[in-house]
């Protein structure tokens, strides 16, 4: 079963001005965190490593024990698990097989990015609508897409263009080569945001709130 987990770091200092926060995450994490220039990224690295640390021990995995599989995705024993942040918001999607999850924050839709990289039905979804509309669809099908590329670990290496998604009336299936794969897409709702998880089992139907205090 998937679970789908999300925290507000609204709330969170900058952890380069509340060093403390730290003392909870491995020194990887917390190199990573003060690499960044803005105070908004290190918040989102810091959201993350929290999260994580929420969630996992309930699968009884240690979030000290996780590491970079063949592909360079964070795995541990276990539990499969996808990270992914945007705005305020944290997410982590859990699973018993690959999983992959994407949460954006819904602006302005950039120009051009779905007639250069969506597939050619995508992009028509995308462009039959003008403003706040259009914005929806673009960052619906941008998460779903997301989403997939993270579960089988290729990332931008895989060409948008190169699967295609068939939303349906609960959940969203993907062709790739012309084949319908054994995966599917669902999406939750988290006001101003669009979120999608990819993976081949079933999916828990709401979001579960953590709170990283």
């Amino acid at each position: 079963m998937v679970h789908l987990y999300a925290a507000d770091i609204g709330s969170l200092p900058d952890p380069k001005e509340a060093p403390a926060l730290l003392h909870e995450l491995d020194n990887e994490r917390k190199c990573r965190i003060m690499k960044y220039l803005k105070a908004e990224d290190r918040k989102r690295s810091l959201g993350a490593g929290l999260l994580l640390n929420r969630v996992l021990p309930r699968y009884g995995a240690s979030p000290d024990a996780v590491r970079a599989g063949a592909d360079g995705k964070p795995e541990v024993e276990g539990i499969f698990f996808n990270l992914s942040h945007s705005g305020h918001i944290v997410i982590c999607a859990t699973a018993e097989k690959e999983v992959g999850c994407d949460v954006e924050k819904i602006v302005k839709a950039p120009e051009g990015v779905a007639e250069r990289f969506f597939h050619t039905g995508e992009s028509a979804y995308v462009n039959a609508c003008m403003g706040e509309e259009r914005d929806h669809r673009f960052f619906r099908i941008w998460t779903m897409k997301e989403s997939y590329i993270k579960m089988t670990g290729e990332g931008m290496s895989l060409a948008f263009d190169r699967f295609e998604l068939l939303p349906g009336p609960e959940k969203t299936n993907v062709r790739r080569d012309g084949k319908l794969l054994s995966c599917r897409i669902m999406e939750y709702d988290i006001p101003g945001y669009k979120v999608s998880v990819c993976a081949k089992e079933e999916f828990s139907e709401h979001v579960e709130y953590v709170s990283l205090r």
